[in-house]
């Protein structure tokens, strides 16, 4: 099978078209009980500061759960739309909000101790060129002794949402459908949005196509190890949000993984 590149925007066009309902997809996520996750993963590893950069913040949730904790936060996100509602919606936060690609050096006051890259936002970097630079931009961004957190999609979570998922809100349906493109490698995710029309009895239909790429935890290692990082620790997520001490492609949905920048010496 011949498979079409991914175009090098394609994750911000995905989350452009589904910014307005991206909050009622997730409105089930406990947020706050995973970022208290996080927070015990950031200070095993033990960074100096407080100063984090959620990269991939999308509307600024997280952001704004880690604000409340005591950091000194900024968001970056690839799509224009996400960061608009952050702007909007966090605007009492003081928290920095830019649009950004995370392959390119990143923005505001770092360097940072903290950075988080998290809902498989390193998946969306199909090609493990732009993964290898996202990991060396984030590399440069951090101080030394900074601690890199990122999650990543394993094969059984892939395996997971090849079956059709349905999200009902209030004037919203919303159906998403996954396709393996090959074995072991790339993924397609179809988003079908349906929209009640206001004051009418009409519903708008949006498509969105979000292309990602499984990388093995060996992968992630190699490359961190280019950009100066260490892979420090690979923990698998059950579907019953508990966390082992190793990830298992077969067993868990996600690894989430810690990456530490060496002390100069």
């Amino acid at each position: 099978m011949t498979i079409t590149p991914a175009p090098a925007d394609h994750a911000a066009v995905a989350y452009d078209t589904i910014a307005p309902f991206y909050d009622s997809i997730t409105r089930h996520d406990d947020y706050d009980a995973f970022a208290g996750l996080l927070e015990r993963l950031i200070k095993e590893a033990g960074p100096a500061g407080t100063r984090l950069l959620d990269a991939g913040c999308g509307t600024g949730r997280s952001s704004v759960l880690f604000a409340d904790r005591g950091y000194q936060v900024t968001g970056f996100d690839i799509s224009a739309s996400m960061i608009d509602i952050a702007r909007d919606r966090h605007a009492d936060t003081g928290i920095d909000f830019h649009v950004h690609d995370i392959r390119d050096p990143a923005p505001g006051q770092g360097p940072y101790d903290v950075v988080l890259c998290m809902s498989d936002i390193v998946n969306y970097l199909v090609d493990p060129a732009d993964l290898a630079a996202a990991f060396t931009r984030l590399s440069a961004a951090m101080a030394p002794g900074g601690v890199l957190v990122f999650d990543a999609n394993t094969a059984l979570g892939y395996d997971l949402m090849r079956e059709p998922h349905l999200v009902r809100d209030e004037g919203l349906l919303v159906v998403l459908n996954g396709k393996h493109l090959e074995s072991g490698g790339r993924y397609r995710l179809t988003v079908d949005a349906f929209r009640a029309e206001a004051g009418t009895d009409k519903w708008i239909r949006t498509t969105a196509e979000h292309h990602q790429a499984h990388h093995s935890q060996e992968r992630f290692a190699e490359l961190l190890d280019a950009a100066g990082l260490r892979l420090a620790a690979g923990r698998g997520l059950h579907i019953s949000g508990s966390l082992s001490d190793h990830v298992d492609e077969a067993g868990h949905t996600k690894g989430l993984y810690v990456a530490v920048k060496p002390q100069t010496s």
